[in-house]
């Protein structure tokens, strides 16, 4: 990381006594006011000396590589307020795109004629912000929803039902997402525990399987995941960022070491494909690190799809327009992989 010059140092300095400080992670001038002015926001009184020393105290919090969203205590996504805490990864800008992309080709569903619920299944959920994004998007459109949100980490899920129960009560979200968004904890890639079910027997649990209708029907609307996909090497060797490294929950990072004919990193993708086949889902979205890992995601998808059904799978974004759009970098940065079963 190329070192600040001392002009801007001074210039800060100048400016305010505290922008030095978050200059050391901020790295430009523009970027430290930003975040001062947040952090300024949220100190009732920073001209009272007790609040003058809580936002220096922040301040030096954030000249650590501590994250700003932990330091706030939230993070915006989409319309809703999303609380944070140490432990849970904090919602991405990219997601939030996935998530209203997302909702988007699910409002193209022809249902008139479904006696069911939208079914949805959010796996590795976090801070339930997709699933509670999704529910704020579709509600309108749906007279009735399920979502299902799932992780390992209790953790992470008792923050998702907090941020449920705090998004409830800021207005964003309808009265029924209390009812239609439920979070549960399972274990997506190995056999379980005593504490921590497998993934199949959850599914089982809430009626989804093979076993409870025929194989020809779709019993998943919309599979969608943002799982752990950065590789051990990339996340120790300085590939990710400090924040995030030092900060940030590894296990929502780097998939366990698990022996399987697939990379380490993809490891979760095998098993979520997998699942989308048994479930017959209709659309599935997978969040993934980068270009190359996106397009090996929709190569496993082709190798475990059989010709019984029709799919059709794109790499989203990939047009120069929706790049530009969304605020994506032409070759870096994370894509997602959108698999829509043709019937």
């Amino acid at each position: 990381m190329p070192r600040i010059r001392f002009s801007a140092i001074w210039k800060a300095q100048r400016e305010n006594s505290l922008l030095p400080l978050l200059l050391k992670e901020c790295r430009t001038i523009d970027s430290a006011r930003n975040e001062l002015r947040w952090l300024r926001e949220a100190v009732q009184d920073p001209s009272h000396p007790a609040g003058w020393s809580r936002l220096r105290s922040m301040c030096r919090l954030r000249s650590k590589g501590y994250p700003l969203q932990y330091i706030l205590g939230n993070q915006p996504f989409g319309e809703l307020e999303i609380l944070c805490r140490k432990g849970v990864l904090i919602p991405r800008p990219e997601t939030e795109s996935y998530t209203y992309k997302s909702a988007q080709l699910v409002r193209k569903f022809n249902r008139t004629n479904s006696a069911r619920p939208l079914r949805i299944l959010d796996l590795c959920t976090g801070t339930g912000c997709i699933s509670l994004l999704l529910h704020a998007l579709l509600a309108p459109h749906f007279p009735s929803l399920s979502i299902t949100g799932v992780d390992i980490s209790p953790v992470a899920l008792s923050l998702a039902q907090r941020n449920l129960q705090h998004n409830q009560q800021l207005g964003q979200l309808a009265h029924r997402a209390a009812t239609d968004i439920q979070f549960h904890r399972a274990d997506v890639l190995g056999d379980g525990s005593e504490s921590v079910p497998p993934i199949r027997s959850l599914l089982q649990s809430l009626g989804l399987g093979s076993d409870h209708q025929p194989s020809e029907h779709s019993q998943c609307d919309l599979l969608i995941s943002n799982p752990p996909y950065i590789s051990r090497a990339e996340f120790r060797n300085g590939t990710t960022a400090r924040s995030v490294r030092l900060f940030e929950p590894e296990l929502a990072l780097v998939p366990p070491a698990v022996s399987e004919d697939s990379r380490p990193e993809d490891i979760f993708y095998l098993r979520i494909l997998t699942l989308a086949n048994e479930l017959r889902a209709q659309l599935v979205v997978l969040e993934c690190g980068d270009l190359a890992q996106a397009q090996r995601v929709v190569a496993l998808h082709a190798q475990l799809t059989s010709n019984e059904y029709r799919f059709e799978a794109e790499i989203w974004p990939n047009r120069e327009q929706d790049l530009a759009e969304y605020g994506f970098h032409e070759t870096d940065g994370s894509r997602c992989v959108i698999i829509q079963r043709l019937l």
